[in-house]
C-alpha cells in the first residue's frame, strides 16, 4: 500500500457472518460439500485482497460457526499473513463467544490482525491509516445490554469505526439513531445476515458471505468501502458462490406433472443451476389432479415446495349437489354476490377445498 497521508482515503472491505464450520443444508446429497465451500469461499475473499489489496479487512462477528479448533485458528492466521499489507480487524461474535478454555484466549496472531477481544469496548489505534477501531467480543451467546451506546470518541481528527456485531433484544441491542451521535466514521455491523447499507447514519450490515439457510434469500458477499475525513461511501458486493432464490409458477388447470416438472427445469437454468431454490406453486388445478412434489424436489438444489394452488371447481354443480349441507350454503353465498373480487375468489377457494377436505375426513 502506498504510504498513508493525513486526510487520505482509507480503503476497506468489510464482512463477517462467515460461520467457518457449519454444513448448511447438509440433509440434501447436492449439499455434502456446502462446508467446504464456505471456507473456499473465504479463501477467494482473501486472495482477492491479496490481489487488490485494500488498507484494512473489517471482520464483524460470527467468522467461526461455533467455537473454533486450534488448527482452524491456525489455517485462518495463514492466510490473514498472506495479505501483511492489509490490517485485519476482528471480533468475536454470539456462535464463536470467547468461552472458558476457548482457543482465541492467548492466541497470537499475525503482526497484521488486531483482535478485539476484550468483553467491553476497547479501543485499538492505527497509526499508519490515521485510523481507531472499536469493539468488543462476546464471551457469553448473549448479551442484552446496549453496549454500544456509550462510546465517546477521544480522537475526532482521526478516522474511527466501530466493529459491532448485534442488532436484536438477546445480542446487543442497537439504537441507530443514539450510535450515529457518537459520530463514528463508519461502524461495520454484523449479526444480521441480510445486506443492508444505511447511509445516512454512516453504517452498514455486511450480510453473510456464503448464506446459512433459506431465510438468506439474495445475493450475499461484502461490503466495499472507501472513508476518510470528509466522508464515506461504499457499496455491495456480491461474492457467494450459490444463493437462495425464490421462484414461482402458475399452474393451469389443463397442467401435467411432467408440463409443471419442464417448466421448474427451464426456471431453473434461467436462474443458475448452482443456486439453491424455494419453489412456490400457485394457480388453479383439476380437482382430480395431484402434484408430484417429489418429481419437482428432484430438479435442483431445491429446499422447499410451497403448494398454493387450488382445485378449479365447478362450484354450480357442487353447489346443487351439497345444497342442503353447509359447503352449499357456503358456495351459495358467493354464487350470490358475483362477480366476485380477487379476495372472494380465494375465500371461495380456499374454503371449499377446506370444507371438503373436512367432509372427507368424516367419511
Amino acid at each position: 500500500m502506498s504510504e498513508w497521508k493525513l486526510g487520505g482515503t482509507m480503503r476497506f472491505i468489510h464482512t463477517g457472518d462467515i460461520h467457518l464450520g457449519a454444513n448448511p443444508e447438509n440433509k440434501y446429497k447436492w449439499a455434502a460439500n456446502r462446508g467446504d465451500e464456505i471456507w473456499a469461499t473465504f479463501e477467494r475473499l482473501i486472495k482477492k485482497i491479496k490481489m487488490d489489496p485494500v488498507d484494512m479487512l473489517i471482520i464483524s462477528g460470527d467468522l467461526f460457526h461455533r467455537q473454533p479448533l486450534l488448527r482452524e485458528l491456525r489455517e485462518v492466521d495463514y492466510l490473514f499473513s498472506t495479505i501483511e499489507n492489509t490490517k485485519v480487524v476482528l471480533c468475536a461474535g454470539n456462535h464463536d463467544a470467547i468461552k472458558k478454555g476457548s482457543f482465541y484466549e492467548g492466541f497470537k496472531w499475525s503482526d497484521n490482525v488486531i483482535f478485539l477481544g476484550d468483553k467491553n469496548i476497547q479501543k485499538v489505534e492505527i497509526p499508519e491509516l490515521n485510523t481507531c477501531v472499536y469493539g468488543l467480543s462476546y464471551h457469553q451467546t448473549e448479551i442484552e445490554d446496549s453496549m454500544y451506546d456509550r462510546i465517546i470518541l477521544d480522537n475526532p481528527d482521526m478516522i474511527n469505526i466501530l466493529v459491532a456485531h448485534g442488532g436484536d433484544e438477546k445480542h446487543i441491542p442497537i439504537n441507530r439513531k443514539r450510535l450515529a451521535m457518537s459520530e463514528f466514521d463508519y461502524v461495520a455491523l454484523g449479526h444480521i445476515h441480510k445486506p443492508e447499507i444505511d447511509e445516512r447514519n454512516a453504517m452498514a450490515y455486511c450480510g453473510d458471505l456464503e448464506p446459512m439457510d433459506m431465510n438468506d434469500v439474495g445475493e450475499r458477499g461484502y461490503i466495499y468501502g472507501e472513508v476518510n475525513k470528509r466522508g464515506l461511501e461504499v457499496e455491495f458486493v456480491p461474492f457467494a458462490k450459490r444463493i437462495y432464490k425464490e421462484i414461482e409458477y402458475t399452474v393451469t388447470p389443463t397442467a401435467t406433472n411432467l408440463e409443471i416438472r419442464h417448466r421448474i427445469e427451464d426456471l431453473i437454468k434461467q436462474n443458475g443451476e448452482e443456486n439453491m431454490y424455494k419453489i412456490t406453486l400457485d394457480g388453479y388445478r383439476n380437482p382430480d389432479f395431484e402434484i408430484n412434489q417429489r418429481d419437482i424436489a428432484n430438479v435442483g438444489n431445491v429446499v422447499l415446495i410451497r403448494d398454493l394452488t387450488v382445485p378449479d371447481y365447478d362450484f354450480e354443480e357442487l353447489y346443487y349437489d351439497n345444497k342442503d349441507n353447509i359447503l352449499g350454503m357456503f358456495i351459495g353465498r358467493f354464487l350470490e354476490k358475483e362477480p366476485l373480487s380477487q379476495i372472494d375468489k380465494k375465500t371461495l377457494y380456499y374454503g371449499t377445498k377446506a370444507l371438503m377436505d373436512a367432509m372427507e375426513d368424516r367419511l
